[in-house]
């Protein structure tokens, strides 16, 4: 006989399955926000006396949220427009994960850079095309992809805002300082703020094949693929909960701006 706390956790690895199988669905939607809307829909009907409809109404919930979402992006100027080509130089056929990574980046940043000041827009899509060159061989210097990245944006006349977010994105520091490199990135200042969250939420909620994902997805995801040994999994002791942060941050003024 199936006990109460079996059907819980059956209907949550349900809920789990669900909440992927949407956010593929609805590329255009923040993940955080189908997460939102699946935590609301599951309180709503969490009591129902028959849990195997559940996820059933809670994916029609979901979907009507989906639908009604406003998808608005970000028209590409001179800027950005070079540090796509930049990337696609670099990435496209050298690391073709690589890059498909770094285009679901761009689209994210395209899809919520209205949250941000006008002047700040077009620096997070561009931030987002080059975020990932440091890995291309060409770039390698010291092995720290986002310091070789920031490096050569730098000799290329790169604007230093733009700089210094590709240096520290997702937790770049936490790693400087286990591969002793914490003062090579401190040439460039880290600049707190809306936009640097922005780029943060962009990476995190996007898998390496460029398909949107959740933050605690893409963190997984990161543990699975380079193993506990890797300094980008090790520093997750360090800056994961930063992370998780600058994610929620982003989502508050996701929500706000619908």
């Amino acid at each position: 006989m199936t006990t109460t706390a079996e059907v819980l956790t059956q209907a949550d690895a349900r809920i789990r399955r669900l909440e992927s199988q949407l956010v593929r669905e609805f590329g255009d939607v923040p993940p955080s926000l189908v997460h939102e809307w699946i935590e609301r829909a599951r309180a709503r009907f969490g009591r129902a006396r028959l849990q195997d409809y559940v996820p059933l109404f809670v994916a029609r919930e979901v979907r009507a949220s989906a639908r009604a979402f406003p998808v608005e992006a970000a028209a590409g100027t001179v800027l950005s427009g070079w540090a796509r080509n930049t990337a696609r130089r670099l990435l496209a056929a050298e690391l073709p994960r690589r890059w498909a990574h770094t285009a679901g980046v761009a689209r994210r940043a395209e899809q919520v850079a209205h949250v941000l000041p006008e002047e700040e827009r077009e620096l997070l899509v561009a931030a987002a095309w080059v975020h990932d060159i440091g890995y291309a061989a060409e770039l390698k210097d010291t092995g720290l992809h986002s310091l070789d990245g920031a490096r050569y944006l730098r000799r290329a006349g790169v604007p230093e805002r733009i700089c210094s977010l590709v240096a520290h994105h997702s937790g770049a520091a936490a790693v400087a300082e286990l591969v002793g490199l914490a003062g090579g990135l401190g040439e460039f200042p880290d600049h707190r703020g809306r936009l640097r969250d922005a780029l943060w939420y962009c990476d995190m909620s996007t898998g390496p094949d460029g398909h949107p994902t959740t933050v605690h997805g893409r963190l997984a995801e990161i543990r699975q693929r380079r193993g506990p040994d890797d300094p980008v999994v090790r520093a997750l002791a360090m800056n994961g909960d930063e992370r998780l942060a600058a994610v929620r941050r982003t989502h508050r003024l996701i929500r706000k701006a619908r």
